[in-house]
């Protein structure tokens, strides 16, 4: 009987372990089916956001405008971008740029700070799904970010590139857990063998060469390759300022969320609602990412909201100055965290000698340490509040992870850790894991669209109709510039249909190789995925669960 009763404990645990995460998982799906709503007033600080460029906070126009060639809502990276690429084709077009909160305040400018796209890790699924072409012309658009954002940066000039920091890192990839780090070297060793061109730059080290060189004492081994780490906010500022004063039709207001789009067939244009009057546009742009569903209803469960966190840490002493030389992901036994470490200051002492002064760390990730394996995370639109778990992770590990300073009971870790700052940011999930980038369907509108495809403006044509750049995943800046690049040369009329072969295989310009050219000088259908194309099959196709899936590992 005793060994009954043990047996039947045992089943009545593993139904209620069923049963809680049956309930959590409805609770996720419910989330999921709701808008996420507006932005939410006075979200955490952020350190990128200290302080808020002077010339675009709380601005306004002074009369809020009426009419615009283009309606652009959302004011981040994706909108800097897509305004840079519009008014390099037509400096004489009518923009007003909608904000809910303040201007490039949102998940730019709450970020990592990484330019780095993680190629082994998604060819194979990519792979898998569109075949090797297509995956390897995505991974190829992803790692030629660096080299695009730095062009950009370099163009806009000396002030530009010294306000966003923006710089060449070596990315590394360590690996704490044998097991893990076996797993991606399956992902590497196949990705390399289809695409040996993009891999050339790329290395392993061992678990000896990666404690050494790394100074990351329990490290198992690590893959090392090109990226690039930035002041994600102090680019797209920077960028702004110019482009306002460069051009006085364009209208950036800030504290002015969109809060209804309606389709007026009568005038073939669009009115679009908020607290401060209405505006009326032939052509309306999506670039709020996380909150695309709120204004896009048929994106409900396709691209939702997900919590992420970051923190801005006092460096420890005894670590030399890394953040010109390297940024870093960990990889743990499940989840991962991401590093970039500011560049060091240098200041001249009285006596002639130099002080050098390394860095804020910035220190993002603990999703997987954040309490149900990150499900409450997902769907969850609030970067008002920290998540506590997430926030013990982040203050706690990194000690750990360089192993700097006293030892005590074997363990090294460091003295006198300073988190200066923690906050929360909204990440914008595609459940497919492919970002949105295209003119939207009707039925993803839900609303009518002109039936002339086109109007003149002056100085050329504009496309009709709603378009949207949404969903990169937590890994914007390796999607965003060019998708936004891209969706601009889309509604100024370049046709976008099946991709055809690219003319070249290098990702960038390294070592005297001029052949590979910049996108600005490239047909879209040479190097712009027609996978991310909005369309009804794929909102169709796009399932959670697979993006679920994903995250658990399972």
């Amino acid at each position: 009987m005793g060994a009954v009763l043990s047996r039947f404990r045992t089943l009545r645990v593993a139904l209620a372990v069923l049963w809680e995460q049956k309930t959590l998982f409805d609770q996720v799906a419910a989330r999921l089916l709701l808008s996420p709503g507006l932005p939410r007033p006075n979200p955490t600080t952020s350190f990128w956001l200290l302080p808020e460029s002077p010339v675009l906070s709380n601005i306004q126009s002074p009369t809020f405008p009426s009419r615009a060639d283009i309606v652009i809502i959302g004011s981040g990276i994706t909108a800097t971008a897509l305004l840079r690429e519009l008014y390099r084709q037509n400096p004489s077009l009518s923009i007003v740029v909608l904000e809910a909160r303040g201007i490039c305040t949102g998940a730019t400018g709450r970020n990592g700070g990484h330019i780095k796209e993680g190629p082994y890790e998604e060819y194979p699924r990519l792979k898998k799904k569109f075949g090797n072409d297509a995956a390897a012309r995505i991974v190829r658009f992803r790692l030629r970010h660096f080299e695009e954002i730095m062009a950009v940066a370099m163009e806009e000039g000396q002030e530009c590139l010294a306000r966003s920091e923006v710089r060449e890192v070596t990315g590394t990839d360590i690996f704490f857990d044998e097991s893990v780090m076996a797993h991606a070297m399956e992902w590497y060793n196949l990705w390399k063998k289809d695409t040996p061109e993009q891999a050339r730059e790329y290395t392993v080290m061992d678990a000896e060469t990666a404690r050494t060189k790394l100074h990351v004492p329990n490290a198992v081994g690590a893959v090392c390759g090109p990226a690039g780490a930035l002041w994600p906010y102090r680019l797209c500022t920077a960028i702004l300022e110019r482009l306002i004063k460069d051009h006085p039709s364009l209208h950036l207001e800030s504290y002015t969320p969109a809060s209804a789009i309606a389709y007026n067939p009568s005038t073939s244009t669009y009115t679009i609602t908020t607290p401060r009057g209405t505006i009326t546009a032939p052509t309306v742009i999506h670039t709020t990412n996380a909150w695309a569903s709120h204004l896009l209803p048929g994106l409900r469960a396709k691209v939702i909201p997900f919590q992420g966190q970051m923190s801005a840490q006092s460096p420890p002493d005894g670590l030399p100055a890394l953040g010109d030389k390297y940024s870093w992901v960990f990889f743990h036994k499940q989840g991962f965290d991401y590093l970039t470490q500011r560049p060091a200051t240098s200041t001249i002492n009285p006596d002639a000698t130099a002080t050098v002064t390394a860095g804020e760390m910035m220190y993002g990730g603990g999703w997987a340490q954040s309490g149900n394996n990150g499900l409450d995370l997902i769907g969850n639109n609030d970067d008002t509040t920290l998540n506590y778990l997430s926030a013990a992770h982040l203050s706690g590990l990194l000690p750990y992870v360089f192993g700097s300073g006293t030892a005590d009971g074997g363990t090294r870790a460091w003295d006198g850790v300073v988190v200066k700052n923690m906050w929360t940011g909204v990440l914008g999930m595609s459940v497919d894991m492919m970002p949105w980038v295209g003119k939207v369907p009707a039925a993803v509108t839900t609303r009518g669209q002109p039936k002339q495809d086109k109007v003149e403006v002056e100085g050329g044509v504009v496309k009709t109709g709603e378009w949207c750049a949404v969903g990169f995943t937590g890994e914007g800046m390796v999607n965003c510039w060019g998708s936004a690049t891209a969706l601009a040369r889309q509604v100024l009329g370049e046709e976008v249909g099946k991709n055809v072969a690219a003319r070249e295989k290098r990702i960038r310009a390294v070592k005297g190789e001029d052949e590979v050219k910049g996108w600005r000088d490239v047909p879209l259908n040479e190097w712009f995925p027609a996978e991310f194309a909005v369309s009804e099959k794929r909102v169709k196709e796009a399932d959670v669960e697979d993006l679920v899936s994903s995250m658990l590992g399972v």
